[in-house]
């Protein structure tokens, strides 16, 4: 028996235990946690894929775009030229 043993009172003993049970479970978390969480391999896995999509995305946009603007000068070309043709009949 230790001298802290004779002057530790029942309480406090019990206070130890549940102190030390709750040290037990969070340190439990901790690494079932700590499996969880990504490693270096895994994030750079997914900055690549995340680089994949991010461009196939640019492309059809880009895509998207032109065929937009075309568009547009199709349209306003044939309304230009309506509207011309309406202000002076031949």
């Amino acid at each position: 028996m230790t001298s802290d043993d004779v002057h530790d009172t029942p309480a406090q003993r019990n206070g130890s235990l549940q102190l030390d049970r709750r040290l037990t479970v969070l340190e439990t978390r901790f690494d079932t946690l700590l499996t969880m969480l990504p490693d270096k391999a895994d994030l750079a896995e997914l900055k690549a894929e995340l680089k994949t999509d991010i461009h196939g995305e640019s492309a059809r946009l880009s895509k998207w775009m032109a065929a937009t603007a075309i568009t547009m000068v199709i349209g306003f070309g044939g309304m230009i030229l309506t509207m011309l043709a309406r202000l002076h009949p031949a």
